[in-house]
């Protein structure tokens, strides 16, 4: 059955070739095979042919450049300063105590480098102004996730260099937002809201609104994205359509497409809306009418030629995912006067799967939402546009109005809001590749029929993740970076130590714990232990506390204080979750599993908040394992005078050389150990002494940083090991 959308089969072969190819000598294949067919009179299959070496060929090329990155990168990861100069197109946001600038690209010690960079300072920043780049020194390095980063150590140590083009339209947008800057002093919310909405920089929003609109599934609202795009396209040719000049108005919305991306910046969901309104204009300049179904498979076509990286993109799958279920679903599905309710259907269906898998979040209802808030953000976006023209209290006023009633609208559907468990990558590709092949293969109702079908797969795949447990007793030890999070699991009985976090990352749970708890279908845990409450141990915990059932809450009696214990103590009483605190020597049985706590009896002079960590001695059948925190030195001491021997020792401190003294191994005598610790991590952790220390007693030792997340299942006979080198880190 011949579709009525041609341009969907080169979209699906170039996309095949993308996700596959390898090397120039496939491309140079398959080229091949497209001019036998183009002999054999089958154009059809030779553009889809020739689709598919072109992705080949864009795949081969995108490895080939990391490559040559990667080697130019290499030699400037050193312990010394480097000098680097970037280009400025965002602003300065704020990260928790730090101030971040990402760069796309940026020059260091006079090499190009085609990576994003994020630039850190502890201090306040100078404004930025008309300036066309920024010069720093200090170190480069990779964090945990990879990515490139330089701190600056010092305001001497940076500066703003040249001027923008005043022709540019970037710096038309550089001046609108400096224009308005003056008055974030007393209109910070509504600042911010016209630099998102109207000028697309997003910094200055504070995670406050940012999670309102998130709990509404309105965000794509807020930030300069297509809908913006749509609406200035649409007043454009209305506009002068209205005065009669439609070949005018196509020439418009070419020029605009192409200004647009130069005025905003080149971000990918500007790039993606204003290739399909230029796609449009150029039809209809060249008498060329098509449909918005195949303008849909052409623009995602084109947006993967110019960024083959997009096709991993959240943010390009949740566009064309959205768009496509309108078009190939809603639209076919769409009868009477509810037709609403095809077009709200189809994009939740299509939708929900994608921010499962990316975000292990969901928001019912966020297409109704959207459809109620439009209206409101198009208003805010007239406001805005009029805030950088005549910037006075009267247009902040009546944005601000606005914004609280989107806020109210948004709170609505918050308890449709929530965290669960991501479908399997398999479910994902199975699902999204079904609906493909139906939009390219069948039509009307049997095809959005099909979509809807098809988006059952990784929906069904999410339920089946979620409701996983394991088979015998378990230790984890999550790879959560440069901290610690282990889970003690039985059939139907969890315990939670520890739950990572990184400084200045106030979103570390929901990120980044909440998914490795929900993807291991943990439900409801019934002790969470707090060691102690330095970040790496606590920041994760008011998230885990907030949106996952907790039975009690475990705490030292010793040196619990500071601004994440507050929170602790907050989401402990919002949810009337029981507080304990750790007696020395007291036990509890959860399922199989017995747990001893041990807690020093006075308060350290060195390192009190670690030497103030509970420590337990989980006892499973014949097996023992001895979970340390963040202990060091003096309170091993006490510790080793205790029966302590156990098969597995968790190390302490992230295997700093502060701990892991002999005399505890000789008390322990482990038969394997188990160090939690942060990729690239600046602390030198695990210390090679400890390394070797363990070595010299015959343990055997698994290292997240190395291994990823760590699986240890205790059976009758043995201890099994599994490692898992995918865990999002």
């Amino acid at each position: 059955m011949r579709s009525d959308v041609p341009a969907a089969l080169p979209l699906i072969a170039y996309a095949a070739g993308l996700a596959l190819g390898h090397s120039y000598a496939e491309a140079a294949g398959f080229a091949a095979v497209a001019m036998l067919l183009v002999a054999l009179r089958r154009t059809r299959m030779a553009f889809a042919c020739l689709a598919l070496a072109g992705g080949v060929c864009a795949a081969a090329h995108a490895r080939q450049a990391t490559r040559v990155n990667d080697a130019a990168i290499a030699p400037l990861i050193t312990d010394r300063f480097i000098n680097v100069v970037a280009p400025i197109d965002r602003d300065w946001s704020l990260r928790g105590e730090a101030h971040a600038l990402r760069c796309a690209r940026f020059v260091a010690n006079g090499i190009a480098i085609e990576r994003p960079l994020t630039i850190y300072t502890r201090f306040e920043p100078p404004e930025i102004g008309m300036e066309r780049s920024i010069r720093a020194e200090g170190f480069l390095r990779r964090n945990e996730r990879g990515d490139l980063a330089l701190t600056i150590k010092s305001p001497r140590l940076m500066a703003y260099e040249g001027k923008l083009n005043p022709l540019a339209p970037a710096a038309w947008n550089r001046a609108l937002a400096n224009r308005i800057r003056p008055f974030a002093g007393a209109h910070p919310t509504e600042v911010a809201l016209v630099e998102a909405i109207a000028l697309g920089r997003s910094e200055r929003l504070s995670d406050e609104v940012r999670d309102n609109y998130k709990r509404g599934g309105t965000y794509h609202l807020l930030v300069f994205s297509g809908l913006q795009i749509a609406f200035a396209a649409a007043l454009i040719a209305l506009a002068l359509r209205w005065l009669r000049a439609p070949r005018t108005a196509d020439w418009s919305l070419l020029i605009f497409s192409i200004i647009a991306p130069l005025f905003i910046g080149p971000t990918a969901s500007v790039s993606r809306a204003t290739i399909g309104i230029g796609l449009y204009a150029i039809s209809r300049i060249l008498h060329r009418p098509t449909t918005l179904e195949n303008l849909w498979c052409v623009a995602a076509l084109l947006r993967l030629v110019i960024a083959p990286h997009d096709l991993v993109e959240p943010a390009f799958h949740l566009t064309y995912a959205g768009a496509g279920a309108l078009l190939f679903a809603g639209k076919a599905l769409a009868v009477g006067r509810a037709r609403w309710i095809a077009y709200a259907g189809a994009a939740e269906m299509s939708i929900t799967p994608l921010t499962l898998f990316h975000f292990h979040q969901y928001a019912l209802g966020g297409s109704v939402m959207t459809m109620l808030l439009t209206p409101i953000v198009f208003g805010m976006l007239v406001l805005s546009a009029a805030i950088c023209v005549i910037p006075c209290n009267a247009l902040f006023a009546a944005l601000g109005f606005l914004h609280q009633l989107c806020t109210f609208v948004n709170g609505v559907a918050a308890p449709l809001w929530g965290f669960f468990a991501a479908p399997p990558l398999i479910a994902v590709v199975t699902g999204y590749a079904a609906s493909i092949l139906a939009v390219a293969f069948l039509r009307g109702r049997m095809r959005a029929l099909a979509i809807l079908a098809a988006m059952l797969i990784p929906i069904g795949g999410a339920f089946v993740v979620s409701r996983q447990d394991v088979a015998a007793p378990r230790l984890t030890m999550l790879d959560v970076g440069q901290g610690d999070a282990l889970l003690l699991r039985s059939p139907k009985h969890v315990v939670l130590i520890d739950a990572g976090g990184r400084l200045g990352d106030a979103h570390f749970g929901e990120s980044e714990l909440l998914p490795m708890l929900l993807d291991r279908g943990v439900r409801r845990i019934d002790i969470a232990v707090l060691t102690h409450v330095h970040p790496d141990h606590c920041g994760g915990l008011p998230a885990v506390l907030a949106n996952i059932d907790v039975g009690s809450m475990w705490i030292s009696p010793r040196r619990f204080r500071g601004d994440c214990a507050q929170r602790v103590l907050e989401v402990c009483s919002f949810r009337s979750i029981p507080i304990h605190l750790v007696r020395d020597g007291e036990t509890s049985v959860v399922g199989p599993m017995t747990l001893r706590a041990f807690v020093a009896d006075r308060t350290f002079k060195h390192s009190p908040e670690n030497n103030s960590s509970v420590v337990l001695l989980a006892t499973i059948g014949r097996w023992k394992a001895l979970l340390t925190g963040d202990v060091e030195r003096d309170a091993e001491e006490s510790l080793a005078s205790h029966d302590i021997r156990a098969d597995v020792l968790k190390v302490g401190h992230h295997g700093s050389r502060t701990s892991t003294t002999p005399a505890l191994l000789d008390a322990v005598q482990p038969r394997m150990a188990l160090i939690s610790c942060g990729l690239h991590n600046t602390f030198g952790h695990p210390h090679p002494a400890v390394v070797e220390s363990l070595r010299a007693h015959g343990v055997r030792t698994w290292i997240t940083a190395r291994d990823g997340s760590i699986d240890l299942d205790f059976l009758p006979g043995r201890l099994a090991v599994h490692r898992q080198f995918d865990t999002p880190r």
